[in-house]
């Protein structure tokens, strides 16, 4: 890469990376960069070696990186420049480095509503943004189905190149677990909020912590939901519930006993060894509903 040497010096290489991801599970990064300014950013990515490619890693809760040497330069966007949070009446702008679970906890304080369906979900902003992440504000109410698109109002990003590009709602395809914010660098978005008694929208907080947190499996290390559901009538995870796969093993891998729909790392389990779960997972469940799911998770390699 041809870098200033100042900023080559940063530059961090063969870094382990399963301890970057929710998975616990993948080898290590050719590159690994941590930015402390956008400007800093921008000159790395203005002077990088176009041949590799960038990938933005947040607290890597969506992912599967592959075993061996991944031949990549991986972007942390963990400096205090990247996850701020400023609130201004209904309007939040919020950095793409930023935690859910801390952008959850800013909001709950200004008696404010509209983002309650996030409470639950691992990651960055930078992350939700790029896969157009949602959830039910009601498990038992498909209605309250809810998207980060719902609340954008506009997304500042970073092109390969290190150009500087603010898009409009209007402007982004947003679709079902996809955007195509996909092979930009996000750097912040502002949400649009509204009114609600602080009260009121705290309980709504814990109401949906409360449902996912029983039914959901957070006790080994697992990617969240492994695979997109079908469809609202069909979800992915009683589809292979039915197919009595909850339990099945390989490896390390396990489909959860408590959430079919987690893969979950119960022992050391390796890439190899999910994706071959996965595959026996996807044939079973074809094979019976002809429904081909469609994994959730980004395979990185």
């Amino acid at each position: 890469m041809n870098l200033p040497k100042w900023l080559a010096r940063r530059v961090k290489v063969d870094k382990p990376l399963s301890p970057q991801t929710t998975f616990r599970i993948g080898g290590r990064a050719r590159y690994w960069f941590e930015p402390r300014t956008r400007e800093e950013l921008a000159l790395f990515l203005s002077c990088r070696s176009s041949s590799l490619p960038v990938f933005v890693i947040g607290c890597g809760s969506n992912l599967l990186v592959a075993d061996g040497s991944v031949d990549k330069v991986f972007v942390s966007l963990a400096a205090p420049d990247f996850c701020r949070v400023r609130v201004t009446g209904t309007k939040v702008v919020v950095g793409a480095g930023a935690r859910i679970g801390r952008l959850i906890s800013v909001l709950s304080l200004r008696s404010l509503a509209g983002y309650e369906f996030l409470a639950g979900i691992p990651g960055t902003v930078g992350g939700v943004l790029a896969m157009n992440a949602g959830a039910r504000r009601d498990l038992e109410d498909a209605s309250s189905y809810r998207e980060i698109k719902d609340i954008v109002d506009w997304v500042e990003v970073l092109d390969d190149r290190g150009r500087a590009r603010r898009f409009l709602r209007s402007e982004i395809a947003f679709g079902y677990r996809r955007s195509s914010l996909k092979g930009c660098v996000i750097l912040r978005a502002q949400l649009r909020l509204e009114r609600a008694a602080r009260s009121a929208a705290e309980a709504r907080l814990k109401n949906i912590l409360v449902q996912r947190l029983a039914r959901q499996d957070w006790r080994y290390p697992s990617a969240g939901s492994f695979f997109k559901n079908p469809s609202p009538a069909q979800p992915a995870g009683k589809l292979i519930d039915r197919c009595g796969l909850k339990g099945l093993r390989v490896g390390g891998a396990q489909v959860s006993d408590r959430h079919a729909n987690f893969i979950v790392n119960v022992g050391r389990a390796t890439s190899a060894d999910v994706l071959k779960l996965m595959e026996i997972v996807r044939k079973r469940v074809y094979n019976r509903f002809q429904i081909n799911l469609q994994p959730e998770v980004e395979f990185v390699s």
